[in-house]
């Protein structure tokens, strides 16, 4: 039983861990507009809800599954931090972008009126 446990723990930090590296990068290039806000939205959900299942069935059964509570756990807060690093980052691009465009029509007056 124990190395089912210890084979249930290590298959969940690698699921677990599966957002990190998007978090990092997202972190370093401070960009995410790769990411879809549906995919994130979805994962949420989905650990929200798979968390949810375990724990019902683990109290029905009286058997818990500790790696499955890490997994969903770890997996849902790298989520919710890639979320919100989205919804910072998207919103800063947006407002370069506008920042860019009104500088490039500046210029195309000032060329025109030459």
């Amino acid at each position: 039983m124990l190395g089912l446990t210890i084979v249930g723990f290590l298959g969940a930090i690698c699921f677990a861990l599966c957002a990190a590296p998007q978090v990092w990068k997202a972190y370093k290039t401070k960009s995410t507009g790769d990411i879809s806000m549906l995919y994130i939205i979805l994962s949420i959900c989905g650990n929200v809800f798979s968390g949810i299942y375990i724990g019902g069935t683990n109290y029905l059964t009286g058997y818990w599954q500790i790696p499955q509570y890490f997994n969903y756990s770890i997996a849902l807060t790298l989520i919710i931090v890639l979320m919100f690093m989205k919804i910072k980052y998207d919103k800063l691009s947006d407002k370069n972008g506008k920042q860019k465009e009104i500088i490039l029509e500046q210029n195309r007056q000032r060329n025109a009126g030459l």
